[in-house]
């Protein structure tokens, strides 16, 4: 079994063992200069042995699978309309693959906008406006044009 940490600001991870629950803070400083994924081996007090698979990302990342449209842009005039299926989401921004049926080429610092409806319960629509940051394809990496700290909906989201 695999458990993923976030690296804090200290250079800190608070692993937490999967079988008691009891957790601790480790210093991963050494750890932080590999450009390698970094698997530790963690043996917690309570004698369950587990790896931890340290995670550099600033945001936490939600694995999804939500349908959505887009409407891309080009110098300020609307070029393009189409369905995307959302892949994963952080707060400052989502990865997604377009529909089968797309032939949209895309290119790094197009324009989007984004609607779709979170799987939550009260279904709550997102419309966001986004950068293209990364394409690899079929995926394309996004990043809002600007990070709402207080979207409720999308906070709540995110850590459900």
């Amino acid at each position: 079994m695999t458990e993923n940490v976030f690296i804090y600001k200290d250079n800190k991870a608070i692993i937490i063992c999967p079988k008691c629950e009891k957790s601790k803070a480790i210093d991963v400083s050494e750890e932080l200069g590999s450009k390698y994924l970094v698997r530790l081996k963690h043996k917690c007090s309570c004698g369950y042995l587990y790896i931890v698979l340290l995670e550099r990302r600033k945001r936490h990342r939600k694995i999804i699978n939500l349908p959505g449209t887009y409407t891309c842009f080009v110098s300020g005039e609307q070029a393009a309309k189409g369905s995307m299926t959302i892949q994963d989401i952080t707060r400052a921004g989502l990865s997604f693959k377009l529909d089968e049926s797309a032939n949209q080429k895309f290119n790094m610092g197009d324009t989007l906008l984004l609607e779709f409806h979170l799987d939550d319960k009260s279904k709550s629509l997102i419309k966001k406006e986004a950068v293209i940051r990364n394409i690899r394809s079929p995926y394309i990496g996004v990043e809002f044009s600007s990070v709402d700290l207080y979207d409720r909906a999308l906070g709540r989201y995110m850590f459900s």
